[in-house]
């Protein structure tokens, strides 16, 4: 889905690093296709709202960096123990 026109153009950007601490909250609409998860850290709560495929787009690219991540880890492991 796109940004209707008739929302605000105003731009905010966040960052919150995720701790085993940081809290999910999910509730669906599931009359709307769409859900909202909130991230409760510290002190910052930050609420992501999307529809289904916007949410299996964002399930999709997390997944990636994870596999991106757990190569690196790999090549670095391997890299660390063709060192010694």
């Amino acid at each position: 889905m796109s940004r209707p026109d008739w929302l605000p153009t105003t731009h905010v950007e966040v960052g919150l690093h995720i701790f085993e601490t940081t809290r999910y909250t999910p509730h669906l609409y599931p009359e709307q296709d769409r859900a909202t998860v909130r991230i409760d850290g510290t002190d910052v709560h930050v609420t992501v709202f999307s529809h289904h495929g916007d949410l299996v787009r964002l399930r999709n690219v997390l997944a990636d960096v994870i596999a991106q991540l757990e190569a690196a880890h790999g090549q670095t492991s391997a890299t660390s123990t063709t060192a010694a």
